[in-house]
């Protein structure tokens, strides 16, 4: 539902419960131009979740991982071939 501000304001009231129930999202314009949504606080809080999982992913991706000090200095060919020598010893160490 899209209504503008000055009625909002006359019927605040039974916005707020319309809205508060989740039955319907209320678009509040100023001279016809959309300024604010008035929804449920069980709708806010499932976009805030979706919003802080998604900022989530976006920072662990950016993360450094031990291998990146090695970027530029040693191969990804060697890189791997230490981690595969060191696992093979840690193997044998822990299960021979």
């Amino acid at each position: 539902m899209i209504i503008n501000a000055a009625d909002a304001k006359a019927k605040f009231s039974s916005l707020l419960a319309l809205a508060g129930l989740g039955r319907e999202e209320v678009i509040i314009s100023k001279r016809n131009k959309p300024t604010a949504v008035l929804i449920s606080y069980e709708t806010f809080l499932k976009m805030k979740k979706r919003e802080d999982a998604a900022i989530d992913k976006t920072a662990w991706e950016s993360l450094p991982t031990s291998l990146d000090k090695f970027v530029g200095i040693v191969s990804e060919e060697e890189i791997d071939e230490d981690h595969k020598r060191s696992r093979e010893a840690y193997l044998k160490e822990k299960y021979l």
